[in-house]
């Protein structure tokens, strides 16, 4: 029985391991330092590195205090913009109360010392995602999630739906519902867009005038959050690079 109890226990941290260290799928045999340019290219914040094998270590600076009140002052937007911005009534979702100070993260990129601007970090449940997320207009979306993250001056928690609505010709409409279930601490957050189902539309060509191209939008988004490292979430590089 003792030893069966050890057993466990070294799965357990195993798993737990596996879960803190997530691993870039198509990874180079180079370490970088992985940032954000949250507040502009000239204030780098430091989250974690790369392994040369590719695993990951994340941890988020609990004070930025070492970003100047000017790169802040430029940078910072409201909660209501930064997380509803896709919603058609965006600015009458909150209250001037709750409508706090907030900024999108930005892409997760890679650095070194010699390159600051390596390359982007993609977190996603599919791959395939990633033009869709590049392009949204000319690309599909299929059913899948994708993250994001925002930063947040102080807590903030949402339970509620908000529709979007864009008319790309006078027959058709692009409608997407998004339900969005937040538990948001001060700091950053992992946001996760959980596309449900997806809708076919006639898009106007980007190549050929008065031609339209048949493009899946979604039609239903589950939005989510978490400060941990999402589980079972592919990180998929770009790379800047020869």
């Amino acid at each position: 029985m003792k030893k069966l109890v050890v057993v466990l226990a070294f799965l357990f941290l195993q798993v737990n391991l596996a879960q803190d260290h997530p691993k870039v799928e198509n990874h180079p045999s180079q370490k970088m330092d992985v940032v954000l340019f949250t507040f502009g290219m000239m204030d780098v914040i430091t989250i974690g590195a790369m392994s040369a094998s590719g695993e990951l270590s994340i941890n988020f600076p609990k004070d930025i205090s070492f970003i100047s009140e000017a790169a802040k002052e430029n940078s910072w937007s409201d909660t209501a913009f930064t997380l509803f911005s896709k919603c058609t009534n965006s600015y009458d979702i909150l209250s001037e109360e709750e409508n706090g100070k907030a900024v999108s993260g930005g892409y997760i990129s890679l650095a070194t010392k010699e390159q600051p601007y390596m390359g982007l970090l993609f977190m996603v449940s599919d791959e395939n995602l990633i033009p869709w997320i590049e392009d949204s207009y000319s690309n599909n979306a299929l059913v899948g999630s994708y993250f994001e993250l925002v930063y947040l001056e102080s807590d903030f928690r949402y339970q509620g739906d908000c529709n979007s609505s864009v008319s790309n010709t006078e027959v058709d409409t692009v409608e997407t519902l998004y339900t969005y279930d937040l538990d948001l601490k001060a700091g950053f957050n992992f946001i996760e867009y959980a596309i449900e189902s997806v809708k076919e539309h006639k898009i106007p060509s980007m190549y050929e005038e008065g031609a339209f191209d048949t493009i899946a939008k979604p039609s239903t988004v589950l939005v989510s959050s978490s400060q941990t490292t999402p589980p079972n979430t592919k990180w998929i590089g770009k790379y800047f690079y020869n």
